[in-house]
C-alpha cells in the first residue's frame, strides 16, 4: 500500500505527528507580519467548537442558526452603511466564495461585464474567468494606485454598463478606491457596484466617517466583508451582503430533499460554527470594541511609517489602511532571507516590494526586529 495505513493509527501517534507539525508552524504574534489573518477571540474560538458540527444549510432543523445568521449580517451591514433591516446576505468561508457569490449575482440580474482594476484581490479574477464574464481592466492613478474615476467613466460610457469593483483595503497596498467617485459614474452609466471590504470593512467606517464608504451610495448592490480577518471569528468566516432581498434572490436555490426546500449560497454544507462565532465575535466587540481597534491599528501602522522615515525609506504608496507596501531591491530573496530570521511577509504584488499587514497580533517589538533586518537585506 502507499500513504494510507492498513491498521488505524492509534491516538498518541495521530496527535504526536500533527503536534510536532503544530509546533514548527509560525507564531503569529511572534513572526508573521503579511499575513491578513489573526488569532480570533478565545470567546469566538470556543462558540465555534460549540457550534462546529451543525449544518447551516438545513434552516429547516436548525431554524435557531438561521435567526442568528439574520441578526450578524444586520450587524455587520450596520457597519458598512446599510440602514436597519434593508441589507440581507449570508456568512460564507470568506473573501474568494463571497466575490464569487457577489459577481454571480451581477450576472444573474443581467449585468455580464465587470470593470475592475489590477489593484483587486485575486479572488475577483478568478471570479469573472469562473463565471465567464467579459472582463474589462480598468485604469488606475499612476500615483495613489487607486481606481481612476475620470478615466472609468470614459471607459463605461465608451464599453457599456456593468458591474464595477471597487476595493477598500487594497491587498497590496491598503489604499481605498474613491467610493463616491465610482458610484457616481455608476449611476451615470446605468451601471452597478461590488465593494470588497474584505479587509477594510472592519476598519475604515471606524476611521473615515465623513466619506460615504458603502450602502450610503444607492449604485451600491454587494459588499464582502471577512470577519475572520479582523471582525474576531476564526477561520473560515466570510460575509457577502446584499441592499435587499431582489439582489440576493439568485443566492436562494431549489431542493427537492432538504425540509425547507431551498439552500442559500453556492456551496453546500455549512459549518453553524463559523455562524455563531461570528455573532459571539460581534456582538461581544460592539460598535465601541471595533472603533477602538480600528484606531490601534492605525497608530499601529503610523509607528511602522514613522520608524521606516527614521531611516530614510517611504512606502511605494500611502496607504489609507494598515497595509504597508515597502520598496526592495530583490524581493524573492528578500523573504526568504526574512523567513529564515522567523519574519514572514508578503509581496505587493503589482510593484516589487514587500507587504506588511498590520493585525491585532503584529507589536512594535515584532515591528523593531523587522525593521532591523529589512535594513540590512532590502535597503
Amino acid at each position: 500500500m502507499g500513504l494510507l495505513p492498513r491498521e488505524g493509527w492509534p491516538r498518541t501517534k495521530v496527535l504526536d505527528k500533527l503536534s510536532a507539525i503544530l509546533g514548527r508552524l509560525p507564531r503569529y504574534s511572534e513572526s508573521i507580519l503579511g499575513s491578513t489573518t489573526t488569532l480570533p477571540s478565545m470567546l469566538a474560538h470556543d462558540v465555534f467548537r460549540m457550534f462546529q458540527y451543525y449544518d447551516a444549510d438545513d434552516e429547516w432543523l436548525y431554524d435557531e442558526i438561521s435567526k442568528l445568521e439574520e441578526e450578524v449580517i444586520s450587524m455587520i451591514a450596520e457597519i458598512v452603511g446599510c440602514s436597519e433591516g434593508e441589507c440581507i446576505g449570508m456568512i460564507t468561508s470568506g473573501e474568494s466564495e463571497s466575490n464569487l457569490a457577489a459577481l454571480f449575482l451581477a450576472r444573474e440580474h443581467g449585468y455580464r461585464r465587470v470593470y475592475f482594476t489590477r489593484t483587486v484581490h485575486d479572488s475577483i479574477v478568478k471570479a469573472s474567468y469562473i463565471l465567464g464574464l467579459e472582463v474589462v481592466i480598468a485604469p488606475y492613478n499612476p500615483w495613489s494606485y487607486k481606481l481612476d474615476p475620470s478615466m472609468l467613466l470614459e471607459l463605461v460610457s465608451r464599453r457599456g454598463s456593468g458591474l464595477i469593483v471597487a476595493t477598500i483595503g487594497t491587498t497590496g497596498f491598503g489604499t481605498i478606491d474613491p467610493i463616491e467617485s465610482i458610484a457616481e459614474v455608476a449611476r451615470r452609466t446605468n451601471s452597478v457596484v461590488h465593494i470588497d471590504a474584505a479587509y477594510g470593512g472592519f476598519i475604515a467606517p471606524f476611521i473615515y466617517k465623513h466619506i460615504k464608504l458603502g450602502f450610503e451610495n444607492e449604485e451600491v448592490v454587494s459588499i464582502t466583508v471577512d470577519p475572520h480577518k479582523l471582525g474576531g471569528a476564526p477561520i473560515p468566516a466570510g460575509a457577502i451582503i446584499t441592499r435587499d432581498k431582489k439582489w440576493f434572490k439568485p443566492l436562494v436555490f431549489p431542493s427537492s430533499y432538504l425540509p425547507a426546500g431551498v439552500q442559500k449560497g453556492l456551496l453546500g454544507t455549512r459549518t453553524a460554527g463559523s455562524i455563531a462565532a461570528t455573532w459571539a465575535a460581534v456582538v461581544s466587540n460592539g460598535y465601541l470594541g471595533y472603533e477602538q481597534q480600528a484606531y490601534h491599528l492605525m497608530n499601529t501602522s503610523r509607528y511602522l511609517i514613522s520608524r521606516l522615515e527614521e531611516e530614510g525609506i517611504q512606502p511605494i504608496v500611502e496607504p489609507d489602511l494598515p497595509i504597508i507596501c515597502l520598496p526592495c531591491r530583490d524581493v524573492a530573496t528578500s523573504i526568504r532571507s526574512l523567513a529564515r530570521n522567523n519574519v514572514y511577509v508578503y509581496k505587493c504584488g503589482l510593484v516589487d516590494g514587500l507587504k506588511i499587514t498590520i493585525m491585532p497580533h503584529v507589536s512594535r517589538n515584532l515591528i523593531d526586529k523587522f525593521i532591523e533586518l529589512y535594513t540590512k537585506i532590502c535597503v
